[in-house]
């Protein structure tokens, strides 16, 4: 069974921090390979080993589509982090374009860093076969820092197609909470989450305490 590591980001963000995402990933020999899903041309990264760049353009042409859609809505008056789904939306549809790479897929924001080798036992704990998706929780939102998902499990296309729907039919503009416009990649987890709490073929698991704050991969 095939397990990879996901991220995503540009070279002006890789330039800023995600090189030491990726530094720290050779550092500690990381025994699962890297795919790496970006917007502009693979080829200008560092080449290194065990690390794929991808474009993500080209994998998930309906993303480009949303962007350009949308992109005027980043110049309003009353933009603000939270309403900036654009931003957030590269994670969404590199998680899901991952899992033609990947049957167990372990997505790691690219701001995160590696203390030290992750041992071969703990892809499996963290995300058993019997388990869809895994995440760490908070108390109001899942923390998408890190999350992972089972792609042998049945659910796994309907749930990315619901997933990316947010998107692709500009319903994350829709999502609201407690009066809010929250439009971040958490949201859309939460919500398509919420779609399938009744279904049995979708099973998940939370990990960490359960308190706020933003998980590093160790």
């Amino acid at each position: 069974m095939k397990k990879i590591f996901v991220t995503t980001y540009n070279k002006k963000l890789y330039d800023q921090y995600a090189n030491q995402l990726i530094s720290s990933y050779l550092k500690t020999n990381q025994t699962k390979p890297m795919y790496v899903f970006v917007e502009d041309d693979p080829k200008i990264y560092p080449q290194r080993d065990n690390v794929h760049y991808k474009n993500l353009y080209e994998e998930e042409p309906e993303l480009q589509k949303f962007i350009e859609r949308n992109k005027h809505r980043t110049t309003t008056p009353s933009y603000n982090f939270f309403e900036d789904a654009i931003r957030f939306s590269y994670k969404v549809f590199a998680q899901s374009t991952a899992k033609k790479y990947g049957e167990k897929v372990y997505y790691v924001d690219s701001d995160c860093v590696f203390t030290k080798q992750i041992p071969d036992k703990w892809f499996d704990d963290c995300l058993p076969d019997n388990i869809f998706l895994s995440f760490y929780g908070r108390p109001r939102i899942a923390e998408t820092g890190f999350v992972a998902f089972n792609n042998t499990r049945k659910v796994s296309l309907q749930f990315f197609k619901d997933y990316k729907n947010f998107y692709i039919k500009d319903t994350v503009y829709n999502i609201q909470r407690r009066g809010k416009n929250l439009w971040t990649d958490c949201h859309t987890l939460d919500s398509t989450r919420q779609l399938y709490q009744d279904n049995p073929e979708y099973s998940e698991r939370t990990l960490g305490d359960g308190q706020m704050g933003h998980i590093m991969a160790r």
